[in-house]
């Protein structure tokens, strides 16, 4: 036995060998034939998938022989193969097909006897229904896919069985009423699909217009409202589709009447204070924190309340492009308030930071910002990070002091501290910069380029433009006056000292007008027209740097940021779309791609396909 051995490896090996060429030449024809079916070339498809379906009859090849004898009018040869195939299997999906070629016939009565028969035998069995109405979908016959959900409801004696699936269908046809009605009787019966109905409603609605069609949701849900004024779902729903609208004062009188009804102590309106922050409108946030504060409850919603308030005021002052100084001391002043009466602790340590900020930013008032944070580093209770955190800031502050030093210690202990966490890369980045600041071009470089390899990628990011900058502007024969003077000006702007800055920038560029710092400058021109909320200007020296350096290294930078502008400051949707198109085909490898991909998505309305319909059965 052992001698036949070798005899049954040969064997194999000539097996194998036999079949290689067989699978490289169904390969090769399956490539012909999708290439010639893509190009409309029907006739020579139909020679490559007769072979591929003769030898492999699965139903991918014979949906593709299907629609290329139907696009050929070989209605003949589609039939013997759709009644073949009725031979094999029972799956409706042939039965459409054959349905179809009789209409293509001009024999319209037969394919109507098909699929009545379809509809008629219709077992009591979810699979079977959802494979009928999908044979239907298959071919865009909507309602007769609508017709064998409903039949198939009624023959499960099943109350909510597919109201999921025939909504979506009313959605496709454009029936908007009859989506709504079935989605909300979907939400009548169980409340768990309240995402998935949302989700529906965003595809087949825009709800960044009010036209006729959110207009059928609002008054449904109201009349629904009415009729069972009990079900907190529908009053969630409307409040839901007017944050979807961005009518933030209408889900607040929403909110506010079914806080009152069901007594439930402000948490809606908790919620929706934060979604009106996130979509950056203060001013509705403000309204629903005030309402939550005069209930007049000592509780964890109360406190959440007052500190909200307080963030909401300072985002809506700081969004100002010139708060009045009347405005920034009463929020100076009810910072102080806020903090004696809710105590100074772990817990607002959040407001002591905003806080700070104010002093530092808006007050000019650094003596009271350093205090605040070093108050804040001395309360009990305070994770390392919190800690962590306080110094940056603290040594920010410093920085806006000239004390650039004390700012370097502060520094370097956050990156001892956190030597391979974000933190420290952080902290690593601002004591590179103040070696800027100081001239230590050098040093400033080394820190850096350790930094271009941080697993943050905006650090990783910061640094590596920062270490180009230096090394395209020091070097052995190298003037770095002109870098000194321009980091001096980085300085200003970062003490927020905007009209020094601008002073510095002029005479640099006074002092060496063919300089290659020009687009660096213009960029420094950019963050201080935006910082002073002067958008149109902030525009047009992005826009310069794309016209005078196409090639510099800040291209990518400045299609970015002018989409960001263009997007959300300036209201230009059409420029904005055309920075990020720019983007994405001209500078491919930018740390910015992923971003401007989806904002662009976003802009151009893009829809997220079908969703198929809930797994879980209620």
């Amino acid at each position: 036995m052992r001698g036949t051995a070798p005899y049954g490896c040969l064997l194999l090996l000539f097996l194998v060998a036999w079949s290689a060429p067989l699978q490289a030449q169904e390969n090769t024809d399956e490539q012909l034939a999708a290439q010639y079916f893509r190009n409309g070339d029907f006739e020579r498809a139909i020679l490559y998938y007769e072979r591929l379906f003769d030898k492999q009859p699965t139903p991918f090849y014979y949906e593709q022989l299907f629609k290329s004898y139907l696009a050929l009018n070989e209605l003949d040869k589609a039939e013997k193969l759709v009644k073949d195939r009725l031979k094999r299997s029972d799956d409706p999906r042939y039965t459409v097909d054959l349905g179809q070629v009789y209409e293509l016939m001009g024999k319209p009565e037969r394919s109507e006897q098909l699929y009545d028969r379809l509809l008629k035998d219709l077992p009591a069995d979810m699979n079977a229904i959802r494979q009928v109405a999908n044979a239907f979908v298959r071919v865009d016959d909507l309602d007769r896919a609508i017709a064998c959900y409903e039949r198939g409801q009624r023959l499960l004696r099943d109350n909510h069985g597919f109201h999921y699936e025939v909504a979506g269908l009313y959605g496709r046809k454009g029936d908007i009423d009859n989506m709504v009605r079935s989605y909300l009787e979907l939400l009548d019966i169980n409340e768990g699909y309240i995402q998935a109905v949302q989700n529906g409603f965003s595809r087949y609605i825009d709800f960044t217009v009010k036209d006729a069609r959110s207009e059928v949701l609002r008054v449904e849900l109201l009349r629904r409202i009415q009729k069972n004024p009990d079900r907190t779902i529908f009053h969630d729903l409307l409040i839901w589709m007017y944050v979807q609208q961005k009518d933030i004062d209408a889900a607040f009188v929403q909110a506010k009447a079914l806080d009152k009804r069901f007594e439930e102590g402000g948490v809606r309106l908790l919620d929706l204070a934060e979604i009106a922050m996130n979509n950056e409108d203060p001013r509705s946030a403000v309204k629903c924190y005030d309402h939550i504060i005069a209930l007049g409850r000592n509780d964890e919603i109360y406190v959440r309340a007052r500190i909200g308030r307080l963030k909401a005021e300072h985002l809506r002052l700081t969004s100002m492009s010139e708060p009045s100084t009347e405005e920034l001391e009463g929020l100076r002043d009810a910072y102080i308030h806020t903090l004696d009466e809710l105590g100074r602790s772990s817990s607002t340590i959040a407001l002591m930071n905003d806080q700070a900020e104010l002093y530092a930013n808006y007050l000019n008032d650094l003596e009271a910002a350093a205090q605040v944070l070093e108050q804040a580093l001395e309360l009990p209770g305070l994770s390392e990070e919190e800690s962590g955190r306080l110094k940056l800031e603290l040594g920010d502050v410093h920085l806006f002091r000239g004390d650039i030093w004390e700012a370097s210690l502060l520094y370097s202990q956050v990156d001892l501290d956190f030597k391979y966490d974000a933190l420290g890369h952080e902290a690593r980045l601002r004591n590179a910069k103040v070696s800027f600041y100081a001239g230590d071009l050098l040093w400033c470089k080394a820190q850096l380029d350790v930094l271009k390899a941080s697993t943050s990628k905006l650090i990783a990011n910061d640094a590596m433009e920062l270490s180009l900058l230096i090394s395209d502007h020091i070097g052995p024969d190298s003037n770095s006056v002109p870098l000194n003077e321009y980091a001096r000006a980085d300085l200003l702007i970062f003490q927020r000292r905007f009209d020094e800055a601008v002073q510095v920038l002029d005479s640099l560029q006074l002092a060496y007008p063919i300089h290659d710092l020009g687009d660096d400058i213009l960029y420094q021109r950019y963050r201080i027209a935006k910082a002073r909320k002067d958008y149109k200007e902030a525009a047009d020296h992005l826009e310069k740097v794309l016209e005078l350096y196409p090639l510099g290294i800040l291209v990518d930078n400045a299609l970015f940021d002018l989409g960001v502008l263009y997007e959300e400051d300036l209201q230009d949707t059409e420029r904005a779309k055309a920075m990020y198109e720019r983007l994405l085909f001209e500078q491919t490898a930018s740390i910015f791609v992923p971003e401007a991909r989806a904002r662009y998505r976003r802009l151009r309305g893009d829809v997220l396909e079908e969703e198929p319909a809930p797994h879980t059965h209620p």
